[in-house]
Parts: structure tokens; sequence; C-alpha cells
């Protein structure tokens, strides 16, 4: 416990973690700029979370293969439970987090099918490159071109184009947020409809150690530094901005008016809580609804391995109740 700050895991929750055993273990940290390590330990985490996903019927899972904006073709996993509206149904599009560097929708496929049941709805998600091997703008530009296939298709696909929530963790909620500002900028229409941002990262600038927050979550200012040096070079946490900085990293944004009725979850004690609580007021003080929970106790990535905790299962239930209403 931080003697200062009274900062400490929810206790059912740290109870949970602490039967996972290694599975559940915060590492020592790795250097910055150690790309190759941190995938290394997050693909063996992942294997072993996909070796205890068992086998489903109950959703149907298709490939489209898409361009984006430089020619190159990349995938968008669709992902169909079972008893979904056959037509004219909201769907979700989906973003992978992975700190910029890591992750793929195969290793978020547990999760995505977890989502696909509960909510009911078609989910879509984008095979985005990663940085460093492509950095800033090529991860959101990815992210945008799969955004507007599903536009462009979604009478085919039986997707009711007025009702797409854009939802995205981590990384992945600040390329969503990042996406939603640029389907702003480009007069996307309809408009997103909503957008659901889980722990998201939003801000290069966030780079200085919180160690009362650290002892408690896996992603920490070394891993910060990393990811945001991935993908925006000499550029992350700089005064001076690149081409679409605020694409990348949406906290940048200077006009945040205009967005979508947007919902935000994080944890007290994730490394992005802070920011997240700051781009909620702003799009507060712009006008746009919003919801935002932060929960007391929980670190980043907090249902990986936390569930079956009543904390965790409140915020699961707050983010099915979002999409249930605009199923309305």
């Amino acid at each position: 416990m931080d003697k200062v700050h009274g900062l400490k895991p929810d206790r059912e929750f740290a109870t949970i973690v602490a039967g996972l055993g290694e599975r559940g273990a915060i590492l020592p940290g790795l250097p910055v700029g150690d790309v190759v390590g941190r995938r290394e330990r997050y693909d063996l985490r992942s294997q072993k979370s996909l070796s205890m996903t068992p086998p489903t019927a109950d959703v149907v899972q298709c490939s489209h293969k898409i361009r984006s904006k430089d020619g190159t073709f990349i995938a968008l996993e669709e992902f169909r439970p079972k008893g979904a509206p056959a037509k004219a149904s909201p769907a979700i599009y989906h973003v992978h987090g992975g700190g910029m560097i890591l992750g793929s929708v195969a290793s978020f496929t547990p999760a995505i099918l977890a989502r696909a049941r509960s909510y009911k709805l078609p989910i879509f998600s984008i095979e985005y490159r990663l940085a460093p091997e492509n950095p800033h703008p090529v991860p959101v530009n990815d992210c945008y071109a799969g955004l507007e296939w599903l536009y462009e298709n979604a009478s085919g696909l039986g997707v009711d184009c007025t009702r797409i929530i854009v939802l995205g963790e981590s990384a992945g909620g600040g390329l969503a947020a990042g996406i939603t500002l640029m389907a702003r900028d480009k007069g996307l229409s309809p408009p997103v409809a909503y957008q659901m941002l889980i722990y998201p990262m939003l801000d290069d600038r966030n780079l200085q150690p919180q160690p009362s927050i650290e002892a408690h979550t896996k992603w920490r200012s070394d891993d910060n530094k990393t990811g945001w040096g991935a993908l925006l070079g000499e550029a992350a946490g700089q005064d001076c901005e690149v081409a679409g900085h605020q694409y990348a990293a949406p906290a940048r944004a200077q006009d945040l008016s205009g967005l979508p009725p947007t919902y935000i979850d994080v944890g007290h004690l994730d490394f992005f809580a802070h920011e997240d609580v700051e781009y909620a007021a702003r799009l507060l003080a712009a006008g746009v609804p919003v919801e935002l929970h932060v929960y007391p106790g929980l670190p980043h990535d907090f249902e990986a391995i936390g569930s079956g905790a009543r904390i965790v299962e409140r915020t699961l239930e707050n983010r099915l109740r979002v999409v249930e209403e605009l199923k309305l």
C-alpha cells in the first residue's frame, strides 16, 4: 500500500489475481525500446490464454480483405454470434490494444468472442499494422480504412451504419478515439454513433514514472516510452508535432466538439487514469455527452486477469448497458 496516496488493489480482485500464479504476476520491467522482449512476453501469455479458450460454434468468424490508404491489403475479421439480427443491426467496430507495438486480432479473440456473445451483435476487428515496423500514420490509417470499408459494405453485411460503435481498449482505445476524430474531420456520413474507449492510451506526453501506480500495473512508464517512441519516433512527447499527430495521440487534439457520445472506463491503478479523466473532462467541456467510470483498486487490463471479481463484473455490466441502449 502506498502510504501517501492510499492506493491499493481491490481486495477481491487481488485475491483472484494471486490465485493465477505466474499468469497474474507483474514481471520486472524491460529497457526502454526493447520491443522484441515485450513481444516475446506478450506472445507467451497470449498463447496460454488462447490454449484455455474452448472451441466455439456459437460465433461465426470470417475474414474480409480491405485496402488501406497506402494500397496494402489488410484483414478485417468479422465475429457474428448466432442469433444476432440478420439485417439493419448495430455493430461494433473494434480496435485491439497492445501499446502500438503488440497484439493481433488472434490474440484478442477470447475477449472478442466474449463480447460477441454478451452483446449479441456482429463485431468487426481490424488487423492494423504495428509500430515500429509501421510507424504513424500507418496504424491509424489502417484503422480508418477498416471503418470506411464497413460503412461502404454495411448494407450487404446487415449492418445499420447509423448505429456503429467504435470500440477499442488501451492503444486500441487511443486509435479508436483517433479514427473518430478523423471521421468527424473528413465528414464521414452518417457520423459515428458512439465511441467506447476502454482505458485508452491517448497522450504521448504521459511519460513520467508514477511509482504509486506502477507497483500495481503491468504497463508502466518505460513501456509507454517504448510504445510512443515506436509509433512517433523523436516526436513522441515533444512540443513539435508531426502531421496528423492528434489522430495518433487524441489528447493532442485542440477541438473535441462534434464528437459522438462517449463512454470511458479506466482503473484507478492504471497508468492512463489521469489522461483518460482529463480527456473525458475536455469532451464534457466541448459539449459531448460523456459517461466516465474510474474504478478504485483496478489496474490496466483488469478484466483479463480479474474475471469474477464483483467490481470487474460491474464494469462489464456497464459496458453491456451502453450497447443495449444503442439497440433501442
